[in-house]
Parts: C-alpha cells; sequence; structure tokens
C-alpha cells in the first residue's frame, strides 16, 4: 500500500546528484519549498572516492561554486579527504608529465592544449578553468548546504512513476507518493523521469 504525503512541494527534484543537489541551493534561494529523493540509501560508495569517483569540474561548474561560496568548502573537504585516505591511489593519468584537463569520450586533452583567450564571456573570477574532486566529497557539500537552506532529502526512494495534472505532478517513489507543482528529472542520462514522461533524448550518443 502507498504511503500519501499530504504536504506539496513547489519543485520535487528526482536525483540527489550533484546537478539535482545544486539546483534544490538555487529553487531555495527563491524560498521555493523542494523535496529530493534520491535513489541510493547510503551517500557514501567506494565507486564514489578517489581514483573511480573522480570527476572534472569545469570552468563553468567552478564559477558557478564560487559564486555561491561553494568552492572553497568544496576544496577543503576534498584536501580534508585526501589527507585521511593515505591509501588513495592516484589515476594513472594525473601522474603524466603534462597536466590533464579532463577527457572527452575516454580521449584525454590537456591544459596547454586549451586557448583561454576563446572564452571571452567567462566570469571574472579566482576560480581556475578544471578540478578534480571526488564525487563522494562535492555531494556531501552540496547535501549539507541544501538542507541547511531547508531543502528536505529523501534517500532510498527512485522516482517509478508520475502522473501530471493542470495543477500538480503526483511522483510515486518507494512505495510512497509524493506531490509537487513541478518535478525535475535530475536522474542521470538512464533518467526514469524521461522516460516514465516519454520525452525525447535531446542530446548526442557517446
Amino acid at each position: 500500500m502507498h504511503k500519501h504525503h499530504p504536504d506539496i512541494h513547489d519543485v520535487v527534484i528526482a536525483g540527489g546528484g550533484p546537478v539535482g543537489l545544486f539546483l534544490a541551493c538555487e529553487l531555495r534561494l527563491l524560498d521555493l519549498s523542494v523535496l529530493v529523493l534520491e535513489r541510493s540509501e547510503d551517500p557514501h560508495s567506494p565507486l564514489k572516492r578517489m581514483p573511480f569517483g573522480m570527476r572534472g569540474l569545469s570552468a563553468g561548474t567552478l564559477e558557478a561554486l564560487y559564486s555561491r561560496g561553494l568552492l572553497d568548502e568544496v576544496v577543503a573537504a576534498q584536501r580534508a579527504n585526501d589527507g585521511a585516505d593515505s591509501t588513495a591511489k592516484t589515476a594513472p593519468w594525473m601522474e603524466q608529465p603534462r597536466r590533464p584537463a579532463g577527457h572527452f569520450a575516454g580521449i584525454p586533452f590537456y591544459h596547454d592544449d586549451i586557448d583561454t583567450s576563446k572564452w571571452p564571456y567567462r566570469l571574472t573570477s579566482p576560480a581556475g578553468t578544471s578540478m578534480a574532486v571526488a564525487l563522494e566529497t562535492l555531494e556531501t557539500v552540496l547535501a549539507r548546504r541544501a538542507s541547511a537552506m531547508g531543502a528536505e532529502i529523501r534517500r532510498g526512494f527512485s522516482a517509478d512513476e508520475f502522473h501530471a495534472s493542470g495543477e500538480e505532478v503526483t511522483v510515486r517513489a518507494g512505495g510512497e507518493t509524493f506531490r509537487g507543482r513541478w518535478l525535475v528529472g535530475c536522474d542521470g542520462g538512464r533518467s526514469a523521469v524521461r522516460k516514465a514522461g516519454a520525452f525525447e533524448f535531446v542530446g548526442t550518443a557517446p
């Protein structure tokens, strides 16, 4: 039997990864009530730590974190984790003589390949153009900020299906029913929300 929640949120976010959590923080700045539904019950996973959980943050992402006062916190948290885990192994590509800047479909490219003068619209900030961080670190910082701002985060709930009417969206997740005025799918490339809503994938295949 489904458990129905009488309260209606302004926005229900399916997916408690970096995108969903950052969006929750942005919506709370507008004083909107936010519910984040995340499938994983445990936010800590070996696959989210170095080296497997390494994520390269782009210039745009770094500037977004800086503009919200989160960049220093992410950097400090990553350094603390690096110091606490003396057994952490550095990814092979991070030990190369040329400084890696990221990859496209697994093909690496380097900082000396990038002409930053071609970025005329980049915001002026002390943020760099790239940074490596463990997914666990990034999600921990964002979840802490979202919760402090008043967003509700429910773990162990995967948005299985939803029904949209003219006034609200009813979301069924983990045997319970939640209500929101809007539903945002931040649940990854294989988004269950996108499939349930029959939304076409407008991106490009890898």
